[in-house]
Formats: structure tokens, C-alpha cells, sequence
């Protein structure tokens, strides 16, 4: 289940309460994530707000699983402040699970910290190489994976969204093996 974090805060409020209560009801739902453009004029000033919002929730619906996108963010893109606590506040305040992107990680404020916090949590983060790449234009040894997979942190290659990026699972894979010289194990 979703809601749209470029909506005004009481609607995105009622779009996470109606999330919540229907993860709680329907087992169907397995979680909650919050999408739109992080970066957006709108998501970058509640961003705290939205992240406040998930933890009260959360309090009340602690079987509820969050997968937030979080730090899906370029210096290109955002001010320098912006790229300093988007993960850590997921992780710390919003009660994240699971990571979508992580991309700025390494411009997170004690980024090392924030690493084993997230290794020791357990919390996965998904890998969406194609996505940054069109996205972002964070690639290569410009894009943290190795840096996750070196310090332990639990990673899953994902795309965002196949209709859009016409990319599919296995064109991840493939992207993840050549630029990355991935084994097989790994």
C-alpha cells in the first residue's frame, strides 16, 4: 500500500492511516511505502513531518511493515542539507524495514555509523541500478552497492517501476554482474 508524499500533509496523513489500518486488516497487504519524487518541493519540506507521521502510526500498528524510499537523492538535484538525514531519519524515526534506493548514503551526516546501524537492524535495502542511472545519473563507482555490500548490509536488486524505465529484474542483474564483476555466490 502507498501514499503519495507530495500531497498536503493532512491528506498524506489520511493516506497513511488508511494504509495502516488496511495492512492491519487484509493480510494481503504486506507493507507500506511512500512514493513520488523525493526530491519535490512538497516532499523535501515534510519530509521529517512524513517521517513523525509513520512513527506515531507505527506505535499504534507495530505489526505494519515499512519499506520507505529514502535518500533516492543526487547533489545535482537537492541542497547539500537535504542529503544529510533522509536514511537515517527512515531508519530512525519512520521505522523502515526496509530502504528503497539509498543512494546518498555516503553524504549522510557519520554515514560509517549509519552503515552498521542499518547492517545491525538487518533492514535491506533495494538496489535500483537502472533507476539511478535515468533518474539520478548515479552510476557505476558513483553508486553506493558495493559500499552496502562491503559493510555488511543486506541488498536486494529491484527496479522501480518496468512500464516506465523498460527494465525488467533480470536487466538488473545483468547491469549488477558487468558493472559491478559480481561471482556468482555473491
Amino acid at each position: 500500500y502507498l501514499a503519495l508524499r507530495e500531497s498536503p500533509p493532512a491528506q498524506f496523513f489520511a493516506q497513511l492511516v488508511t494504509a495502516f489500518e488496511a495492512a492491519k486488516r487484509d493480510p494481503r497487504i504486506v507493507g507500506i511505502n511512500i512514493v513520488q519524487a523525493e526530491d519535490g518541493a512538497g516532499a523535501l519540506r515534510d519530509y521529517d513531518l512524513h517521517m513523525k507521521m509513520l512513527n506515531f502510526l507505527h506505535a499504534k500498528y507495530p505489526k505494519v511493515h515499512l519499506s520507505l524510499h529514502a535518500g533516492e537523492l543526487a547533489p545535482s538535484s537537492v541542497a547539500r542539507d537535504a542529503l544529510r538525514f533522509h536514511i537515517r531519519h527512515a531508519v530512525e524515526i519512520g521505522q523502515a524495514e526496509r530502504i528503497g534506493h539509498g543512494v546518498d548514503i555516503a553524504h549522510e551526516d557519520n554515514p560509517m555509523q549509519l552503515m552498521k546501524e542499518i547492517a545491525d537492524k538487518n533492514i535491506l535495502v533495494e538496489i535500483n541500478l537502472t533507476s539511478n542511472k535515468t533518474l539520478l545519473g548515479i552510476e557505476g563507482e558513483a553508486h553506493p552497492f558495493l559500499y552496502y555490500l562491503h559493510h555488511n548490509v543486506p541488498v536486494a536488486l529491484s527496479t522501480d517501476d518496468e512500464g516506465i524505465l523498460r527494465t525488467d529484474l533480470t536487466r538488473e542483474y545483468v547491469r549488477a554482474v558487468q558493472t559491478y564483476h559480481l561471482d556468482y555466490a555473491t
